[in-house]
């Protein structure tokens, strides 16, 4: 049920916070289903209560996965009696992660897993994916690529070439699922990899359990082996942490992030890099982070976020506030997020009075005063958090459908009222 829109006071004066994130969506998605795939159980610390995470861990127990979390905040995964034989529904809700990783799992398994979704996420494209699927000689049913989707395995093959020009996360997905095929994979990339550093991330929790990937610029190589199991840790989300670093940036404060440091290899954290070129100071130790605003915004012209897109929509939120006009470029793979990033953003900021220019692959934003407006958000989370980042410096705006943003960060606007 969508509540009414949610009023945005604007911050009156600076403030001085500490922040513990939630657990990395990414990572934590990724852990799980490693888990899933170990021959033993695992206990991940740190992984976030959120929309996405629901959905994977609603996939993995329909697949006969056990997934509980003790009192003390720990996920016990248990895959003991995984379902590899059986005709499966799975319900990515709204979660593309999850979507791309239970893809490639269903190519694992010998019965049917019939994939569907929020209309958002079935409106989301996932053909390369798919078309490597049935190079490696599965059975796949789709809508054009996209939902609702049908897969029957289990994968023959032991090379393929994956066009990854879309999405990072069709390469992570393979990856992920590589070391239990009895010959292990070879995969060949076609096109320019955006968010590379998600791809990192992959690589990170499979080496963390034990399996070592051989990678080139365009070539990764993966033997069959065995996920290890035990303890591992979910660290701080650093597209949450964006919001919290714009609004220290912006108000001329201080925000304390107790749970994300030099140690994280999260794309987004290159978002610090943009704060401290309008002015913030930033100070990390390996687990934490420290962002403090300065009584001037400088003037940044151009910035390119094909590394770091999920922090885009948070410097649109900022940019009208500064000194001079900004291009934001690198958004190649934004038109394909939750909602269209490029296109929703420019129209929203226009309803603001705010003058923009966009493309297929950037927008541009000069400075202005935004008017009072209720921001559309497109049941898109990074939507509704970067207006309402926006909002925290003009009277009178208000964000829609405002508890979207529990698909990654529920705690999100509690977190917000703390600065005031």
């Amino acid at each position: 049920m969508t509540t009414a829109p949610k009023l945005i006071q604007p911050i009156q004066q600076p403030f001085d916070i500490e922040i513990r994130l939630p657990g990395s969506k990414s990572i934590a998605l990724r852990e799980m289903l490693i888990a899933a795939l170990t021959q033993g159980s695992s206990q991940l610390t740190g992984v976030p209560i959120c929309d996405d995470v629901d959905a994977m861990t609603d996939a993995l127990r329909r697949l006969g996965v056990k997934v509980e979390t003790d009192p003390s905040g720990r996920t016990l995964i248990d895959p003991s009696h995984m379902d590899w034989s059986s005709d499966v529904v799975l319900d990515a809700r709204m979660s593309g992660v999850s979507l791309r990783l239970l893809c490639a799992l269903a190519g694992l398994r010998a019965g049917t897993t019939h994939l569907i979704g929020h209309r958002s996420l079935a409106a989301r494209p996932n053909n390369d994916l798919l078309n490597a699927l049935v190079d490696l000689g599965c059975e796949v049913e789709s809508n054009g690529g996209k939902l609702p989707i049908k897969i029957k395995g289990p994968i023959q093959f032991n090379k393929v070439r994956l066009n990854v020009g879309t999405s990072s996360q069709y390469l992570s997905a393979l990856l992920l699922i590589a070391p239990g095929l009895e010959q292990g994979l070879t995969i060949f990339l076609d096109g320019k990899l955006p968010s590379a550093s998600y791809v990192g991330l992959t690589l990170a929790s499979m080496l963390n359990h034990g399996v070592e990937v051989q990678d080139s610029q365009d070539q990764f190589k993966i033997q069959p082996t065995p996920y290890a199991t035990g303890e591992f840790l979910v660290e701080g989300d650093a597209s949450a942490m964006s919001y919290h670093a714009a609004l220290a940036t912006l108000h001329r404060s201080k925000v304390q992030v107790s749970n994300l440091g030099t140690r994280s290899l999260q794309g987004d954290v290159m978002f610090l890099k943009v704060c401290e070129q309008l002015g913030a100071t930033v100070s990390q130790t390996l687990d934490t982070t420290v962002i403090e605003g300065t009584e001037l915004l400088q003037p940044l012209t151009e910035v390119d976020m094909f590394q770091m897109p999920d922090a885009a929509t948070t410097l649109m939120g900022i940019a009208p506030y500064l000194p001079g006009p900004i291009r934001i470029t690198g958004l190649d793979t934004l038109p394909k997020k939750e909602c269209d990033r490029i296109a929703c953003p420019a129209r929203e900021l226009t309803k603001a009075g705010i003058e923009v220019e966009y493309g297929n692959d950037y927008l541009s934003i000069k400075p202005g005063k935004p008017k009072a407006t209720t921001f559309s958000t497109y049941d898109d989370h990074r939507m509704a958090m970067s207006f309402g980042v926006l909002a925290t410096a003009t009277s009178g705006c208000a964000i829609e459908n405002p508890e979207c943003v529990g698909k990654t960060y529920p705690q999100f606007w509690d977190d917000l009222e703390r600065m005031y």
